[in-house]
């Protein structure tokens, strides 16, 4: 099985530059036309701001991040990159199948966010990956994918 969710992060990038498109216009307006009050300009430039600065933090904790998975060889392959700033990374887990030992949903953040974590079996025992995130995979490829690890535990 091979997926990935390349059509969901266009989506999430094409939405994050329309939000800085729309929050610098709204900004010009407020500061360079004569619709508002000087009061009304900056509470409202102060509110747009505020609610724009909320979404990033949002956004920032979610961790969207570009994932692609592959079971077809003797290996398990996990591929995936943030889409935070500054932290676009291209990261890869391979795991051989008769090394994989489970691995585990976790939500948090209200349900937004959720990470794989990923259990292989080493000469000392049971170790875990540290978690990948799937907050912008679909419900849908998160069965998938679910389905597709529960065979090789």
């Amino acid at each position: 099985m091979i997926f990935d969710n390349r059509d969901i992060i266009l989506r999430l990038n094409k939405r994050r530059y329309i939000l800085i498109l729309v929050y610098v216009t709204l900004m010009v307006i407020f500061f360079f036309s004569g619709f508002f009050g000087e009061n009304q300009r900056i509470i409202l430039a102060i509110l747009i701001s505020v609610i724009y600065i909320i979404y990033n933090i949002v956004s920032y904790h979610i961790n969207f991040s570009y994932f692609s998975f592959r079971d077809d060889q003797e290996f398990l392959m996990f591929r995936f990159v943030s889409m935070r700033p500054f932290d676009s990374n291209k990261k890869a887990v391979k795991i051989s199948k008769s090394d994989f030992a489970g691995f585990k949903f976790e939500k948090s953040f209200f349900g937004f966010k959720e990470n794989l974590i990923l259990n292989i079996k080493t000469k000392k025992g049971i170790a875990n990956y540290p978690p990948i995130s799937l907050s912008a995979l679909s419900q849908k490829h998160k069965l998938m994918l679910k389905q597709s690890l529960n065979q090789f535990v």
